[in-house]
């Protein structure tokens, strides 16, 4: 069975893992490079499960009782840095929203678009629709 020690310098190690892809993320999410989530997400969700099983792990190691004293300082740093992805995280949640709700109002704007090019008016002012498929010139 590996030390405590050990197992905090793993969670240690896929703690900046997981902050890496949360950058990487974020970046993709500027650049607006949306196709390329997929891959991020999938390896998220891989390191977030190594995570959670690793802390099961540390929670159920006989020397756990150590967290509080002799590795206080690697705890309290494990748990800065995770205090920074959760902000990173929210961060790109927020900036994901964004993004939609400009996706909204792109495919508004080009649906109004299609509409009004889509709309004709009689002799009398009546609005009609017509598709273009319908009109025809004979020279």
């Amino acid at each position: 069975m590996p030390t405590l020690e050990e197992l905090l310098n793993i969670q240690n190690q896929q703690l900046d893992e997981i902050n890496s892809l949360l950058n990487e993320e974020f970046m993709i999410l500027k650049n607006k490079k949306a196709l390329a989530l997929p891959e991020i997400e999938t390896k998220k969700t891989a390191v977030i499960d190594k995570i959670q099983k690793l802390d099961r792990t540390i929670a159920a190691h006989p020397d756990c009782n150590l967290l509080k004293t002799k590795y206080k300082d690697q705890k309290d740093q494990i748990l800065k840095k995770l205090k920074n992805c959760h902000r990173q995280n929210a961060v790109n949640g927020k900036l994901i929203q964004l993004c939609m709700a400009s996706n909204r109002r792109l495919g508004s704007t080009l649906s109004k678009l299609k509409d009004h090019n889509s709309v004709t008016y009689d002799d009398k002012g009546t609005t009609h629709s017509i598709s273009s498929g319908g009109i025809e010139i004979s020279c």
